[in-house]
């Protein structure tokens, strides 16, 4: 609002977050010159390159060809990667390679600034997916010979001292880089040994106790152990602090 209001120039403004919709004021608030396209089904990369690519369609040049953002060398990759990000951005990680589409890019972000970085625009049209999954790959790759090296001393534990059954846990000392993936690869375990398909961490944090609770089943749902002991999460990765004599009742 601001910038509209301090510029002659037109400003438009693409988001797909529900939560941005709270942000803005009413169109009768705007400034002639602030324009905002909100697409829940779009991410705001590609409703950006939809946009402008939409504005060029009619135009041509004087030899008849038709106006376009991208040189044709480079459309086809760069829309692949814009469809991996709109995959991620959305929450959908429907796209294969997708996770690790999102680690490779993930050094990529903080330079996606062109006050910062005025040679942002060059540098993403040199972006390769295939070069960002290989690098994801391999990080993926080295985290989860790291998490098996951590598996040595699995113990079992009663969740909730047994009223949400027993399965496979670890104590380890705080790594948050190889906890998620520590917890994976016990939950396939504790499956594989006819226990409930849930992968417990424990470390101490400070003085604290936590354990981390992480399933590769999508039918289960840790959260509801952490909520019971004042913790939260997500279905598939939830945490809470846990009182040591209480822990060592669910090792019994």
């Amino acid at each position: 609002m601001k910038l509209a209001q301090r510029s002659s120039c037109e400003i438009i403004g693409f988001d797909h977050r529900k939560s941005v919709l709270a942000q803005i004021p009413p169109a009768e608030d705007h400034p002639d010159n602030l324009t905002f396209h909100i697409d829940f089904e779009k991410s705001s990369s590609r409703a950006v390159y939809d946009y402008f690519s939409d504005k060029l369609t009619d135009m041509k040049f004087t030899n008849g060809l038709v106006a376009s953002l991208l040189d044709p060398k480079d459309q086809d990759r760069v829309e692949i990667i814009l469809k991996l990000i709109e995959d991620g951005d959305l929450r959908r990680w429907s796209l294969a390679d997708i996770r690790a589409f999102n680690i490779g890019l993930r050094e990529w972000r903080s330079r996606l600034n062109c006050i910062t970085n005025p040679y942002v625009y060059e540098q993403l049209l040199e972006l390769s997916s295939n070069d960002l999954i290989t690098k994801g790959n391999s990080y993926i790759s080295s985290l989860h010979t790291a998490a098996h090296k951590s598996l040595g001393n699995i113990f079992k534990v009663r969740l909730g001292r047994g009223l949400y059954g027993v399965c496979l846990g670890v104590k380890v000392d705080q790594n948050s880089n190889l906890i998620d993936e520590i917890g994976k690869q016990l939950s396939i375990k504790s499956a594989a040994a006819g226990l409930r398909p849930i992968g417990a961490i424990v470390y101490m944090q400070r003085k604290n106790l936590k354990m981390c609770l992480r399933s590769t089943d999508i039918d289960i749902d840790t959260s509801e152990v952490a909520k019971a002991y004042g913790g939260g999460g997500s279905p598939s990765s939830s945490s809470f602090i846990i009182r040591m004599d209480e822990y060592n009742q669910w090792l019994s």
